[in-house]
């Protein structure tokens, strides 16, 4: 038996021996998120900045709504699963392979389990529960260099599973390891943006296969390592894959600042609107399933590097020329307008999700992201502080040749003082 399948069937047997109803004392807050529609609405509301864009328009219509257009009537997604190990690497015949187990008992289950059980649901779930269909592939190691998914011994192959369709059929599927965990260093970083998948090739490739417009195909294939679009329906606004480790802290998601986070049931409301989404609305996961997803990102906070020393000619110049905005325990911040950031305003001015503003990203952890700023363009934050990127001969912006504006602070420091920042930088 799998490791991955003796997992899930044990998850399954605590959760019914940790519950509690929907009346627990211990912690309303999340209890009511599973039990009690009126509360999801009024809670959804509180965290849209702006609900005249498209992202808060559609969950205004379709979330917690009570009527027929609600997203509860859609049928829940709960499918048996396996994860993809190395061993699959010599392809393999789907319709013989396990049928897995489900990771929840009872998909609609109004009970609410102990925080670690929560924990060790949403790991589980991290890794195994199904978000997006992902193009037919085969499975080898030369496909698995060409689109940068991950080998892990422990974690199997890329965040993918596969999933059981309604029909019986076997698909591949995404899960949240596939944009959001990496190699770093020798070994799989939890949280982290994938800066290698390139899950725009993916679908350019599989569309060039079945007669897509070269136009599609070249939308697609613009992305480029570590990018996706979960926003538009034609994926012409990619940004880069998120850090997920400081989430805990965050006063605000999405890098246009689109939701206030006001506490876990803000960011499980998130998570769960996103899977719908991805199914176009026509499937949604178990509720259980989203709390647990945000219970365990937040708890990745508890995996960044301790700070470093105060006191250090780089954390006075962080002081000095950062803190401004990037403060508190993640080193970040709420939103910051647009004319004041100057980066590409493409995305904060999408009518998807548009607030007008971008949030001051959270710096800890930075050295582990494969790029920076929300659309990728720059590698690290040496590129990020060199003047030079404002130039109209710069190389090094993954976007092409040419300037990377924006974000001025820092540029004017001498070059001594520059690397004295770097390194206190790539300590957080």
């Amino acid at each position: 038996m799998r490791a991955s399948s003796v997992g899930l069937r044990a998850v399954a047997t605590v959760f019914l021996l940790w519950s509690w109803g929907c009346g627990a004392k211990r912690d309303q807050t999340t209890a009511r998120y599973l039990c009690d529609r009126t509360f999801r609405r009024s809670a959804l509301v509180a965290s849209l900045v702006n609900p005249d864009n498209a992202y808060s328009r559609a969950r205004l219509a379709r979330y917690a709504t009570g009527d027929d257009q609600d997203w509860d009537r859609a049928a829940v997604w709960n499918p048996r699963v396996v994860a993809v190990g190395s061993g699959d690497l010599g392809g393999r015949d789907l319709s013989a392979a396990d049928p897995g187990q489900r990771l929840v008992v009872d998909p609609n289950q109004e009970w609410l389990p102990d925080d670690a059980t929560l924990r060790q649901l949403g790991e589980l779930a991290f890794f195994n529960y199904p978000v997006q269909l992902a193009p037919a592939f085969a499975l080898n190691n030369e496909v698995l260099a060409r689109y940068g998914l991950w080998v892990d011994a422990r974690r199997g192959v890329g965040g993918l599973v596969f999933a059981e369709m309604a029909d019986g059929t076997r698909r591949i599927e995404f899960t949240c390891a596939t944009c959001h965990a990496d190699r770093f260093g020798g070994e799989l970083l939890v949280g982290v943006p994938n800066g290698h998948v390139d899950i725009g090739k993916m679908y350019s490739d599989a569309g060039e296969r079945v007669g897509a417009s070269p136009a599609a195909s070249a939308g697609y294939r613009a992305w480029g390592p570590g990018r996706v679009d979960v926003t538009t329906a034609d994926g012409r606004v990619p940004e880069r894959m998120a850090d997920l480790r400081p989430i805990r802290w965050a006063s605000h998601l999405h890098y246009d600042a689109t939701l206030r986070q006001q506490g876990v049931v803000s960011l499980a409301i998130r998570i769960e609107t996103l899977i719908i989404t991805s199914k176009n609305g026509a499937l949604r996961p178990p509720r259980i399933i989203a709390l647990a997803l945000a219970v365990y990102l937040w708890s990745l906070a508890d995996t960044l590097p301790p700070m470093p020393p105060a006191a250090t000619a780089g954390s006075r110049l962080f002081d000095e020329h950062c803190a401004d905005c990037h403060a508190g325990p993640d080193l970040g911040g709420g939103p910051v307008s647009l004319a004041v950031v100057g980066t590409d305003p493409v995305l904060g001015r999408s009518p998807e999700r548009g607030t007008g503003a971008y949030r001051a990203a959270a710096l800890r952890g930075v050295a582990a992201r494969a790029t920076l700023l929300h659309d990728g363009t720059l590698a690290d934050v040496s590129s990020l502080l060199d003047p030079g990127r404002l130039d109209a001969s710069y190389l090094d912006g993954a976007r092409g040749p040419g300037p990377v504006r924006g974000h001025p602070y820092g540029l004017k420091l001498d070059e001594s003082e520059r690397r004295a920042l770097v390194a206190y930088l790539r300590l957080l």
